[in-house]
């Protein structure tokens, strides 16, 4: 049950009247009953902490975390504090590293751009042993492996050089990748664009979920849990990837099916991130036909 947005609103007026009261009451501040709860689980910890600095304070995260990072109170609580501002500024600058590399406009004239090109054209593109063309970053044969026209920098406006970092990433795994972009139709997709849709959606779910009344990163359960850091976001991805590609075969769906799929497959998502632990191989098999 959703409450409506005037409750919400009305609530928050109330809060600071309701932390006065709880401090005079037990002679702990929010922060040092939220340290006390041994039965909280540390995620949700993690997340009510980064609540009760955002609604308690006029300072922004950032802010706060510079001032735990400088106080010389060595107290259990500062001690515990501390543990829970080093993963919330983890994740804020995974975030931000996340952000600069999908602002990142994949070009021609970049050296290390064209490096990972070449690694998708030998493994993707070039399927056979017989087969030496060099690549062409102009070449219709973009297309057999997802992209939507002859020039592939055309498709990454998006999510930019983190797009085509996730197709090499998973181009690694050569043999199970051309499983997926080999798919027979009618049953196909497009591997390449579904790959930058598919890492579109881990990045949305890094930031607050804006349908939501209260300042929930989706992610920051997962990243709570686990390092907090790209290498970790790639693995991540990859999962999401993984489980994406077994639903979809599950659902024995063409590509006019993409964007109706991709929206139940989302939406499991978002209810795994709020399930207070990290997401799990095999959550595609809780979405029902």
């Amino acid at each position: 049950m959703s409450w409506p947005y005037g409750f919400h609103l009305v609530a928050q007026l109330f809060l600071p009247f309701q932390r006065i009261l709880m401090y005079f009451l037990t002679g702990k501040s929010e922060l040092e009953r939220i340290i006390a709860n041994r039965t909280l689980p540390f995620a949700s910890r993690v997340h009510q902490i980064e609540k009760s600095i955002n609604y308690t304070t006029t300072k922004n995260l950032d802010y706060e975390i510079e001032q735990v990072k400088l106080d010389k109170n060595k107290s259990l609580i500062h001690d515990q504090l501390n543990i829970v501002i080093h993963k919330l500024e983890l994740y804020q600058k995974l975030i931000r590293q996340i952000n600069d590399i999908r602002m990142t406009k994949v070009t021609s004239t970049d050296e290390k751009h064209l490096e990972l090109f070449e690694k998708i054209w030998a493994r993707l593109v070039t399927q056979s042993n017989d087969d030496h063309e060099p690549m062409n970053m102009i070449s219709k044969r973009w297309t057999k492996i997802g992209f939507q026209g002859s020039n592939p920098l055309t498709d990454f406006r998006g999510m930019g050089l983190l797009g085509l970092q996730s197709i090499e990433y998973l181009s690694r795994d050569k043999e199970t990748c051309l499983t997926c972009v080999n798919i027979p139709p009618p049953n196909d997709y497009s591997f390449a664009i579904g790959v930058v849709n598919i890492v579109s959606w881990l990045v949305n779910l890094l930031e607050v979920d804006p349908s939501m009344k209260t300042n929930f990163h989706p992610l920051l359960t997962h990243f709570s849990l686990h390092p907090c850091n790209l290498d970790e976001f790639f693995q991540l991805f990859l999962l999401i990837f993984n489980e994406w590609h077994e639903f979809w075969i599950d659902q024995q769906a063409n590509i006019m099916q993409f964007e109706q799929l991709s929206k139940i497959f989302r939406a499991q998502m978002l209810i795994e991130c709020q399930q207070w632990r990290p997401i799990q191989r095999g959550f595609s098999k809780k979405i029902s036909k």
